[in-house]
């Protein structure tokens, strides 16, 4: 059994498992009354990011390493951005995510008012924009990811600028984001924890209920995925000697964080979980009952 059989086999389920968690979120999500318009649409959002990335590596990269196609190999380039946008869409929307959830856990009441779904979108349109205009200007720089078939990864061409911008551009400005996130993310677990212990009337008790701590898990585990990932990526990857470790630390370590955001956004909402498996258990169920 060749190594890309392998490597291909591996990134089809897990690439597989990534296109129907994120599209379902991002199709279906909006049906749930119960989520907050404004949490909903950051979460597709993501989602959306997340949905570029494994689809690109279910209906492109996979191929190109099982069936060895070179002209897609070639221009490797232009699918590493492609990626590249994804992660950075769905970097940004974790960090919009997660001073959403302490703006609902530490002003619960004037939550409604200041997420409303004008500066929702308004948030969405600058960072997707941004991202874009990031990936825009890194292609430009002309520092080119190819995927590399000995190692089974995206790498990028040794240079001096490459090198500096791979550095500043990706792993500092990233790991920057991350921290940002993680510490916003343990100060609502904080506040979280202050609410309910100083809970005296039902009112307040409402106001963080199991659906808001839900909702609050989701983005504290998507965000510790991204800073495993990331320590996997830049620190740990390069002081291996193994291939084989390199490509679980590098290649399958970022298609994984991919294809499990969906599967914990699934996961952490109640609600949406019961229509999702609810609807999925009807329509495999439906055919049989009419026998």
């Amino acid at each position: 059994m060749s190594e890309d059989f392998i490597v291909g086999f591996i990134l089809l389920y897990i690439s597989l498992l990534g296109v129907l968690s994120n599209w379902t979120v991002l199709l279906f999500l909006s049906k749930v009354s119960s989520v907050h318009v404004s949490f909903g649409s950051l979460t597709r959002n993501q989602a959306l990011g997340d949905a570029f990335q494994t689809t690109t590596v279910l209906f492109v990269v996979v191929p190109m390493v099982f069936f060895d196609i070179k002209i897609l190999k070639e221009n490797s380039n232009l699918i590493s951005f492609i990626m590249l946008f994804g992660y950075e869409v769905s970097v940004l929307s974790h960090l919009l995510l997660s001073c959403n959830r302490l703006c609902a856990v530490a002003s619960p009441l004037k939550y409604h008012q200041l997420y409303n779904q004008r500066l929702t979108i308004l948030m969405i349109a600058i960072a997707n924009l941004y991202a874009f205009a990031s990936i825009i200007m890194f292609y430009a720089s002309g520092c080119k990811y190819f995927w590399s078939s000995d190692l089974h990864m995206f790498m990028y061409h040794v240079s001096n600028s490459c090198v500096d911008i791979s550095f500043y551009g990706i792993f500092c400005k990233y790991l920057t984001i991350i921290v940002v996130i993680l510490v916003i993310d343990l100060f609502s677990i904080y506040k979280a924890h202050q609410l309910f212990r100083h809970a005296h009337s039902d009112c307040v008790t409402k106001q963080i209920n199991k659906k808001e701590v839900g909702l609050l898990v989701q983005t504290c585990l998507q965000g510790m995925l991204f800073s495993i990932e990331l320590v996997c990526y830049f620190i740990i990857s390069p002081r291996v000697q193994s291939k084989w470790a390199q490509f679980f630390l590098t290649t399958f370590a970022f298609s994984t964080i991919h294809a499990c955001d969906g599967a914990i956004s699934i996961m952490c909402n109640n609600d949406f979980r019961t229509m999702v498996f609810r609807n999925s258990f009807n329509k495999f169920s439906g055919p049989l009952s009419k026998i």
